[in-house]
């Protein structure tokens, strides 16, 4: 199985030459390296572009890289798979019909954040998408906020400064908000829910005592 797509990460094709990976490097490290930003998808993000330019920074892994790509039948000299906003509605597509499919007692946070990260955090990725229509942009919300979803709030709160920066007006923005009012409730429910149902219990036995008697 194929590795993480690096070139895709930085940003850049495989014909990028040894001083334009190490400049995209650069640039997205000083953007995403934690002394710059705490938000902890940064941090994430961080170790996807550490990790593409320890592959791709040097010749030999490089090669070898690239010769896994071709023997997957998948050309090493092609342009990262998303180039455009119709390109991240379809990625998302398949997330949606993932997630609608997953097992809710077995989801796995981590993967999802995963999957959400190497988009979300593509170089000029807010400029891509403001670049769509009102209805693409829509689109690409709403299947956003339902991966999202499946997320606690502790985990979707971190990636609220990121969508409001890629989708800044401000009905796109309400609808953010909404579902972090929700999950934030949600939260505070769960958080009550086994000490309230310990407590209702406690107070079941001490009536079916007390009746007993």
């Amino acid at each position: 199985m194929v590795e993480q797509n690096w070139y895709a990460v930085l940003g850049i094709t495989s014909s990028a030459t040894e001083s334009e990976i190490k400049r995209a490097f650069r640039k997205l490290a000083h953007i995403y390296h934690p002394d710059k930003n705490s938000n902890p998808i940064y941090f994430e993000q961080f170790k996807q572009i550490k990790k593409a330019y320890e592959v791709l920074g040097n010749n030999e892994s490089k090669r070898l890289y690239d010769k896994s790509i071709q023997l997957e039948g998948k050309s090493a000299y092609t342009k990262p798979s998303i180039q455009h906003i119709q390109d991240l509605i379809r990625y998302f597509h398949l997330f949606e019909r993932e997630m609608q499919q997953s097992d809710f007692r077995f989801i796995n946070y981590d993967r999802i954040k995963w999957k959400l990260n190497y988009p979300l955090f593509l170089p000029l990725i807010s400029e891509m998408i403001q670049m769509g229509s009102e209805q693409e942009q829509e689109k690409l919300l709403k299947q956003l906020l339902y991966v999202l979803s499946f997320l606690p709030y502790n985990e979707l709160k971190a990636y609220q400064q990121k969508l409001e920066f890629c989708f800044s007006k401000s009905q796109y923005i309400y609808a953010i908000n909404q579902l972090l009012s929700e999950k934030k409730s949600e939260a505070k429910w769960n958080q009550i829910k086994i000490p309230l149902v310990a407590f209702l219990s406690a107070l079941l036995c001490l009536g079916i005592y007390i009746l007993s008697k």
